[in-house]
């Protein structure tokens, strides 16, 4: 009898891996040089720092906060909160800061997989 394939499990902060039946018929899958890649994340939810302006921090526990997408010769870089809105903490002015300063370098540390 048949074992049916192993169920691939990924992080919540990760892309799912890429199957055999996906690799057949190739043509949604987004080649590994131009895959997004998640800079930042959230903290797990015992670790998150609970303040006033925090609710509901189990949504967000694990999830991308900063993800880093190549485009042609370039890079857009997402950002899961508006790191310039006047009532954010003064440490995510320098998420935007750190983006336009390296942004020749925003490959740095990438990693392509081999599928």
């Amino acid at each position: 009898m048949r074992r049916p394939p192993a169920e691939l499990k990924a992080e919540t902060w990760q892309a799912m891996p890429i199957t055999d039946e996906q690799m057949r018929n190739g043509i949604n899958v987004i080649p590994p040089a131009a895959r997004p890649r998640v800079i930042l994340r959230y903290a797990d939810n015992r670790d998150l720092l609970v303040s006033g302006l925090v609710e509901n921090g189990t949504e967000i526990a694990q999830h991308a906060a900063v993800v880093d997408v190549p485009l042609d010769k370039g890079h857009v870089v997402v950002f899961s909160n508006n790191p310039i809105w006047r009532g954010e903490t003064q440490g995510s002015y320098f998420l935007v800061f750190n983006a336009l300063l390296n942004y020749d370098r925003l490959d740095a540390g990438r990693k392509l997989d081999a599928r």
